[in-house]
């Protein structure tokens, strides 16, 4: 990421509509396809720590693991929760084979300068038999805008795209869709006509990522149509299509 991004990801972590939001969907995902309370879990690229902190406040039997390639967000990341957090790639996990029950990497797999499909191999390989893999990836590579630019991301994702990639690695895709489906919308008219109307370009390489503190009501406001989109997606609903593209994927041998 940027320089400053990391401070400003983690001041916002635990508040900001969209990561809160992706944090209990995520949550409601490993409830709904992780049997056991004691479940091992990584998070592969776990940035600021967030996600592995919420996720041992709902499984605290669940023994937490997490790695980043940035020694910034590592150390933000063993402040903020009780994780094992390593430093390193995805594409190379210091891991034996068969470690986890589950592993999750939230919006990873988009970096510049990363092999998507080598790190879906490397995750298949540390989950073990039966294990569940939870990928969360931005969508539509015609989205691509300054908020991407900010955050080092070249690439954005489809489903389909998703579903390649985890097939031939051996994976079952036992969910696969998108949310901020409602939010679509604002999300285009931010990202790709606000700052032509602002007398920008969407790929101003000097914009800050959408990584933005807003005023509490907004907030609020915001969380809601996710808080639907959630419940649906919980029960097994992919919805068409939106910001993010959400999957849920089995090791079966």
């Amino acid at each position: 990421m940027r320089e400053g991004e990391y401070g400003r990801l983690d001041a916002l972590d635990e508040s900001l509509w969209w990561l809160a939001g992706l944090r209990e969907l995520i949550v409601a995902l490993l409830d709904r396809h992780v049997q056991a309370q004691d479940f091992t879990v990584l998070d592969a690229g776990c940035g600021t720590g967030g996600m592995l902190k919420r996720i041992g406040e709902r499984f605290p039997r669940a023994v937490l693991h997490g790695l980043d390639y940035a020694e910034e967000a590592c150390a933000f990341a063993r402040r903020k929760s009780r994780a094992e957090i390593r430093f390193g790639s995805v594409e190379r996990l210091p891991w034996a084979d068969a470690s986890f029950d589950a592993v999750l990497s939230l919006d990873v797999l988009s970096g510049d300068a990363l092999d998507p499909a080598q790190a879906i191999r490397e995750f298949r390989r540390v989950l073990r038999p039966g294990g569940v893999l939870l990928l969360n990836l931005p969508a539509y590579q015609w989205l691509h805008s300054y908020h991407d630019r900010a955050t080092h991301q070249s690439r954005r994702f489809t489903a389909g795209r998703v579903r390649d990639l985890c097939q031939p690695a051996g994976l079952e895709v036992l969910q696969l869709g998108y949310w901020n489906t409602l939010l679509f919308p604002l999300m285009v008219l931010r990202r790709k006509v606000w700052p032509l109307l602002a007398g920008e370009t969407p790929d101003n390489v000097a914009a800050p990522s959408d990584v933005q503190e807003l005023p509490q009501p907004v907030n609020a406001l915001l969380g809601l149509p996710v808080a639907l989109e959630r419940a649906l997606i919980r029960r097994g609903v992919s919805l068409p299509f939106g910001g993010s593209v959400i999957a849920v994927a089995r090791r079966s041998s």
